[in-house]
């Protein structure tokens, strides 16, 4: 079972305005968050590649988001075993300077 979300840290004073710009996002304790839409059963690089599509065209909005010192944490939590991350699925993490936080179950 893997699960994957994008957390947008300290965004409360501007979460409707980031909420606005991603359809699937939800606002939980101030943060916006954007989970991955894809089946459970599919790898941690599948949801991040997905949800870099969904962040690709809004780089520089996500850039000046990151220096007004809020933070992008992506948050997975996936089974026991081989975890992969292809650079496919890392090219997100890296080019927006997003932290990748597992918990293994």
């Amino acid at each position: 079972m893997t699960n994957v979300a994008i957390r947008f840290i300290g965004s409360s004073p501007r979460a409707e305005a980031i909420k606005a710009r991603f359809v699937f996002a939800e606002i939980e304790r101030g943060d916006v968050v954007l989970r991955s839409k894809l089946a459970s059963d599919r790898p941690l690089n599948d949801h991040i590649v997905w949800l870099w599509g969904i962040l690709k065209p809004h780089r520089r909005f996500l850039k000046t988001h990151r220096l007004q010192e809020n933070g992008i944490v992506c948050e997975s939590e996936v089974s026991r075993g081989s975890i992969h991350l292809l650079p496919n699925g890392a090219e997100m993490l890296h080019l927006l300077g997003i932290e990748l936080v597992l918990k293994v179950h």
